[in-house]
């Protein structure tokens, strides 16, 4: 599994600003995995499609192809 800052690295490297990213992707993670699940980011776990469907998610908005077509129908189960 990967961690939540992991992904937060690879959405910053998309070029969004770090501060508003780890906001938005707060937000998704306390919907997806409930408030009081979370831990802290380098600590936080995702399963693969999980972080997949966040990344994928990000990268379609940022104007980049997801890694794979399965990513682009998961993102729809995240939101």
């Amino acid at each position: 599994m990967r961690t939540a800052l992991n992904l937060l690295n690879k959405i910053v490297d998309l070029g969004y600003d770090q501060q508003k990213a780890l906001i938005r992707l707060d937000k998704i993670l306390d919907k997806k995995l409930g408030i009081e699940a979370r831990k802290p980011l380098s600590d936080e776990e995702l399963s693969d499609i999980i972080y997949d469907g966040i990344l994928g998610l990000f990268q379609e908005e940022a104007g980049k192809k997801p890694v794979d077509f399965k990513n682009s129908i998961k993102h729809f189960a995240i939101e």
